[in-house]
């Protein structure tokens, strides 16, 4: 059960600090199926904003918004990570339950952005997105 939680606890570091390898120039990869493009986690952050925009049908008037408010999430997911690699080792509980927090942030950053059908189709990406961070980090 602890290789579990370590395994779940490694894919979150590896998900939060994707935004903080993304920032690095020439890190993009962008492209490809699904969110995660032929990078994954190594997407830049306009390459992950456009593939979004395309997956939820983000209208030519909501895309400013959406814009500013994905700024805002990948801001987040930053400092979260860097927070995660100050505090040290941090227990599998308090990991997804920062994920967690994560993850209501980001939907009520969204929430006034997008439609319903919208924000949980983000949802669902996000949760696809995660899961093939944690299918290519499984031992």
């Amino acid at each position: 059960m602890n290789t579990a939680w370590l395994a779940l606890l490694a894919s979150l570091a590896l998900a939060l600090g994707a935004s903080a390898l993304q920032a690095q120039p020439g890190s993009g990869q962008g492209g490809g199926p699904g969110l995660g493009g032929g990078g994954g986690m190594r997407m830049n952050p306009e390459a992950r904003i456009q593939e979004l925009i395309s997956t939820l049908q983000v209208t030519p008037a909501q895309e400013p918004a959406f814009r500013e408010a994905m700024a805002k999430v990948i801001e987040l997911q930053r400092g979260a990570m860097a927070g995660m690699r100050q505090g040290g080792g941090q227990g599998a509980g308090q990991a997804m339950q920062r994920r967690a927090e994560l993850q209501q942030q980001a939907q009520a950053l969204l929430a006034s952005v997008l439609t319903e059908a919208q924000l949980a189709k983000f949802g669902a990406a996000e949760e696809a997105r995660m899961s093939r961070m944690r299918e290519r980090n499984a031992p």
